[in-house]
């Protein structure tokens, strides 16, 4: 009966501390932060000679966990299931990763650690273009999982453009010094030192401005578990701390940056200008705020061609046109507010009408105007412009490895 009570007592002492026994390890302070890394994309993360991980987030995380007097482990881990990974508690954030809106769903992310770009990258004078109108056809090379592919598969790949995934950024690039793809999107800094800025690389180079779209994301940040936000509170500290004391500066000083060419860069505040093909003086749209506007239309092929059939092949060939160039600027047909008609015959107005009406729904028709015009560039019969809204406010659309 003793050792029985006595038990008892063990096991009650035991539920009654037990409140206090977690609360003390609730804040207790955190002595390792575990990084995970996929050590296959220089400049920013990879093994050298000697098979220690060099590049610039190691340099940050290291600067991070020194500053918040923590151990930092490295994990490596594949890129595709990283975030999987996380919620799973393999490790407690995910090091360089493009902080898009889809993955904001997920998990939540760090203050912006550096900027990202992503240009389309292909032989020199091969005439590609970072538009639907050029790519149609062309074999596009992205990685597996990262948000360039979440990009194209959404932009570019429901208007005939092949897009061909690749687990690591080196086959990738063995591929298109093959010719197996015709193009890649990459970042700058991550493509010249394994391309552009090698032998094999000479014939290649960046192709029209900066790709953006809503699934690219314009940072890279650092992910964490949305259940974990004392980490991100404790990183945004250590990150703010080393740029108070210049650490942050010159870690990033020491390898090339990820900013917009000058010649591209533009006021995210102001009008957005989107050029078509380089040799049209006009830009295809502008974008002012969340108002998109469109440049006239003909019914033209890719290689500015008419389309033959008369008025209605045309017709179709426009708003066909006109729904892929909405499709590339995050909108589309059921949101454009007003169109511009130019007929260079008035008699074909009820047959354009009967194309355009196959296009729009009968309950959100947009305002518009009919013009007669003398001639039209090209021949044609039939050209329109629209206003339309877009998805999201500019510098909320836009490198780092896989992002």
């Amino acid at each position: 009966m003793a050792l029985a009570k006595i038990f008892v007592l063990s096991v009650g002492s035991l539920l009654s501390s037990g409140f206090f026994v977690g609360a003390v390890a609730d804040t207790a302070p955190r002595s390792e932060i575990r990084f995970a890394i996929s050590p296959q994309f220089p400049p920013y993360e990879s093994r050298n000679a000697q098979g220690q991980l060099v590049g610039l987030n190691i340099e940050l995380g290291d600067a991070l966990c020194a500053q918040l007097d923590v151990r930092c482990t490295w994990v490596d881990q594949v890129f595709t299931r990283s975030i999987d990974a996380l919620e799973s508690r393999r490790f407690d954030a995910i090091m360089g990763m493009a902080s898009t809106p889809q993955r904001r769903q997920l998990i939540d992310f760090t203050d912006d650690l550096y900027p990202l770009t992503t240009h389309l990258v292909a032989r020199k004078y091969s005439g590609l273009l970072p538009t639907v109108r050029a790519l149609k056809g062309k074999r596009i090379g992205v990685l597996t999982g990262s948000n360039r592919e979440a990009f194209a598969l959404a932009q570019w790949a429901p208007a005939g453009v092949i897009i061909k995934s690749f687990w690591l950024n080196d086959q990738l690039i063995r591929s298109l010094v093959a010719g197996d793809i015709d193009a890649t999107l990459q970042g700058k800094a991550e493509i010249r030192q394994e391309l552009l800025d090698t032998e094999r690389g000479q014939t290649f180079d960046f192709v029209g401005p900066p790709v953006t779209g809503q699934q690219m994301g314009t940072a890279v940040a650092i992910g964490v578990r949305k259940s974990d936000p004392e980490l991100r509170s404790e990183l945004n500290r250590a990150l703010e701390q080393l740029k108070q004391s210049g650490e942050y500066q010159r870690i990033l000083q020491g390898y090339p940056q990820e900013e917009p060419d000058a010649a591209n860069a533009q006021d995210q505040d102001g009008p957005q200008f989107y050029p078509g093909d380089l040799d049209l003086p006009f830009s295809e749209a502008v974008r002012v705020g969340s108002m998109l506007y469109t440049s006239s239309i003909a019914g033209v092929d890719a290689r500015l061609n008419l389309v033959k059939g008369g008025t209605g092949a045309q017709m179709r060939q426009v708003m066909n046109t006109l729904r892929e160039l909405l499709s590339r600027h995050q909108s589309s047909l059921d949101r454009v507010v007003k169109c511009t008609l130019m007929l260079v015959e008035l008699e074909d107005l009820n047959l354009v009408n009967d194309v355009y009406l196959g296009y729009f729904a009968r309950g959100r028709l947009p305002a518009r105007s009919v013009l007669t015009v003398r001639r039209l560039p090209h021949g044609a019969r039939v050209a329109v412009e629209c206003v339309a809204m877009v998805e999201d406010p500019p510098g909320s659309m836009a490198g780092a490895p896989g992002n």
